[in-house]
């Protein structure tokens, strides 16, 4: 990942981290000092992206950031994939209903090519026991 960014530091670096601390705790969230020191550091241009990306991995298990590796699908399977899944998802609105974002990722990242479909619904099936047969 190319990192063209301005490194911040001094009244500026406080700046920043005071608004995206509280952007957070303004949408419910409440970072602890891991997630603030990671933030901090991508700020300041002790720690990339990818360095973050890492540090998550291996807290949480998988990984955080989207291939970054291009589409193996063509123009037309990349259309085939979408209109399937825009008529998944208008088919579940019309019975009063709607896929969870986690599912809308999978979906995305099948059209994308990223999973395969066989991929995508044990995935769904994990997110979502009782989609289950």
């Amino acid at each position: 990942m190319t990192e063209d960014r301005r490194v911040l530091s001094g009244d500026e670096l406080e700046q920043a981290m005071a608004m995206i601390e509280k952007g957070q705790q303004l949408a419910g969230h409440f970072p602890d000092a891991e997630a603030l020191a990671r933030a901090r550091g991508i700020l300041d241009g002790s720690l990339t992206y990818d360095e973050a990306a890492a540090q998550l991995e291996a807290k949480y298990g998988f990984p955080v950031l989207p291939s970054q590796r291009p589409s193996r699908l063509d123009a037309v399977e990349r259309d085939r994939r979408q209109q399937i899944v825009d008529e998944a998802r208008t088919s579940t609105a019309l019975e009063g209903g709607r896929a969870s974002d986690a599912v809308h990722e999978l979906q995305d990242r099948w059209v994308a090519g990223d999973i395969t479909r066989e991929q995508m619904h044990a995935e769904v099936r994990r997110l979502h026991p009782s989609t289950s047969d």
